[in-house]
């Protein structure tokens, strides 16, 4: 008997230590204080038409951010907090590409630079924080990973599934002040729109 763990006591599986807990993030092995760092769940839902017009649940399902495209021109679409206050701006241009903009986090500038293609196009550089990270499309998501380091690590990921995507970001990333980009990136890579 366990008498330092009272769930233990009363036998429930996986209590003991002898087995993993399971995930409740889905694809995402559980996070606990000696695992490594949280994993925060934020989906994009209430789509009108599109990702570019949608709402951001964060956490308990509260709104978080929303993704406002001006009608009907759809010039300019504008990442907002809770509040209505924006946070960053995507312009859409025919020449010479999409602009977008991050509030103390990325300079005006083409997403095709922010977001650029890998030569051999199988992912996409993401330039954020004077650091650059790496989305990498795999078994059904696109993980942002840690670039030039010897060993990747995963920030963020995001899966598409009936009534939206989901986002999935790490407590660190969340704390160097990822959270706004990703959220922007995903709604990018997902908007259908051509961004190079």
């Amino acid at each position: 008997m366990n008498i330092t763990n009272p769930y233990a006591q009363a036998g429930w599986a996986g209590s003991n230590g002898s087995a993993p807990l399971p995930s409740i993030y889905g694809a995402l092995p559980f996070s606990s204080p000696s695992s490594g760092p949280s994993i925060y769940q934020f989906q994009f839902v209430s789509f009108s038409p599109d990702i570019l017009n949608c709402t951001v649940l964060g956490p308990q399902s509260k709104p978080y951010f929303r993704l406002v495209d001006n009608a009907p021109s759809h010039n300019f679409t504008l990442l907002q907090d809770r509040d209505g206050k924006s946070l960053a701006v995507v312009e859409w241009r025919q020449s010479p590409g999409a602009v977008v903009e991050i509030r103390d986090i990325i300079r005006k500038q083409l997403v095709s630079s922010w977001l650029p293609l890998s030569a051999d196009r199988k992912y996409r550089y993401m330039n954020a924080l004077n650091r650059t990270f790496v989305w990498v499309p795999q078994n059904g998501n696109v993980g942002l990973y840690t670039y030039g380091t010897t060993t990747p690590e995963l920030y963020a990921r995001f899966v598409r599934a009936e009534g939206g995507v989901t986002l999935e970001i790490t407590s660190t990333a969340i704390q160097i002040g990822l959270l706004e980009s990703c959220v922007m990136a995903v709604a990018l890579l997902q908007s259908g729109r051509f961004i190079d």
